[in-house]
């Protein structure tokens, strides 16, 4: 029996002896190539391990390694991706030159104005609308004799079919991840089904249903369903792999802001500081995280072969399986900029991925290359009150209130990207 104990404790000793021997620190510094000068804020990511980190103000930084050989990725807005491949541990201090990028920059903006095409015309305002296989659903406005409409039209304007909706008040659509429409107001919801281009309003649920079952559902792929949860000030995003056929969690996915959950825990002291008397009532707690937490923007998407996790947080593109197993990183940049529209748009007929910027006259739409993570413009759009957009099939779907913005002038126009 300490035969046996011995043997174990050894074996535990040696472990330890093999990991502490693995595990250690780099250190280094991060300078423009150009310039020498230090680039504070650089986003370092370990692809081996999935840890990473940043570059302080003087441009250094220290990063935990552990396990050799390990690859790490270097990414900054304006710059060229360095990608550093360690295979021990090196014998000192490392320096990392970045290279000026002239692609990827989202304040490159495309001065061409394309053809752009009106969908609806003026005897109805659009209040809301969904993308339906070739066709197009929409949402009106109420009106004085009728209330809301639903109204079906295909890609090029032609009226379909038309639903008037009465005394049902509603406010917007839905498509489920699995492929249902709903028709939602404050208290209740509607399922709706399109068949041979004619709308069919079917079964009224409560709201609650819809907000407990139907809405977490974000994606979907042949066997498994994916469904979003956010926790921890809204600051802790958890995707739920959950299989068709067992109905059971297989896995999760999970993208958490360590910066501001620390932070939350220090709210009375910020709270205290500004004058805010405590406690603080339930209403009250409800502002201060509507104001200071807004919820995680990291999207999982379904790419036909594989799922793709924008992990705008740290700063890469995570691809996995179906079933939520790790298949490569690539470091992404674009979210950094302030005239970011934290919005991905994904074209499934084209299996392409675009985001948009702002800019003083409009938008600038681009496209999202998943291999490199960089960005190329392919639509300057030149208004000033866009609203819901959507890609599909090469073509942007957009609502637009003029130059005067009003929810009660708002039409639906399509323009092609120039690709």
């Amino acid at each position: 029996m300490k035969k046996n104990l011995f043997f174990v404790l050894a074996i535990c000793f040696l472990v330890g002896k093999i990991n502490a021997q693995t595990t250690s620190i780099i250190e280094g510094i991060i300078i423009d190539a150009k310039t020498n000068s230090p680039l504070e804020k650089v986003n370092i990511f370990n692809q081996t391990s999935t840890l990473g980190g940043f570059s302080n103000l003087e441009g250094t930084f220290q990063l935990e390694i552990k396990e050799y050989p390990s690859v790490i990725i270097f990414s900054y807005v304006g710059y060229e991706n360095f990608l550093l491949k360690l295979n021990q541990k090196p014998t000192g201090s490392i320096t990392i030159n970045l290279q000026p990028s002239s692609f990827g920059l989202p304040e490159v903006e495309i001065t061409a104005q394309p053809k752009i095409e009106k969908l609806t015309n003026r005897s109805f305002t659009v209040k809301d609308f969904l993308l339906v296989d070739d066709k197009i659903l929409i949402l009106t406005f109420a009106d004085v004799f009728s209330g809301n409409k639903l109204i079906l039209q295909n890609w090029q304007g032609e009226l379909l079919d038309e639903l008037p909706l009465k005394k049902v008040k509603v406010n917007s659509l839905h498509q489920g991840c699995l492929g249902s429409i709903h028709l939602l107001g404050k208290s209740h919801g509607y399922e709706i089904s399109i068949i041979e281009n004619k709308i069919l309003l079917l079964v009224k649920y409560p709201k609650k249903q819809f907000t407990k079952l139907i809405e977490p559902c974000v994606e979907s792929s042949k066997d498994f369903i994916y469904r979003q949860r956010y926790t921890g000030q809204n600051q802790i995003l958890t995707y739920q792999i959950v299989s068709k056929k067992e109905k059971n969690i297989l896995t999760t996915l999970r993208v958490i802001d360590e910066l501001n959950l620390r932070r939350s825990k220090d709210d009375h002291v910020l709270q205290r500081q500004i004058g805010i008397p405590l406690p603080l009532t339930w209403a009250q707690v409800q502002a201060w995280n509507s104001l200071m937490y807004k919820p995680l923007y990291s999207p999982l998407v379904n790419m036909g072969e594989e799922l793709c996790l924008f992990n705008h947080t740290i700063g890469y593109l995570e691809f996995t399986t179906f079933k939520g197993k790790s298949k490569r990183y690539t470091p992404i940049t674009y979210h950094q900029s302030k005239k970011w529209h934290q919005q991905i748009f994904f074209d499934k007929k084209n299996n392409k991925v675009y985001t948009a910027f702002n800019t003083k006259k409009g938008k600038t739409i681009h496209r999202i290359d998943l291999a490199k993570g960089t960005t190329e413009p392919v639509l300057f759009l030149e208004c000033t009150f866009v609203e819901k957009m959507v890609i599909e099939g090469g073509y942007l779907f957009y609502l637009e209130s003029g130059k005067i913005h009003s929810e009660r002038n708002r039409i639906l126009q399509k323009v092609k990207l120039d690709e």
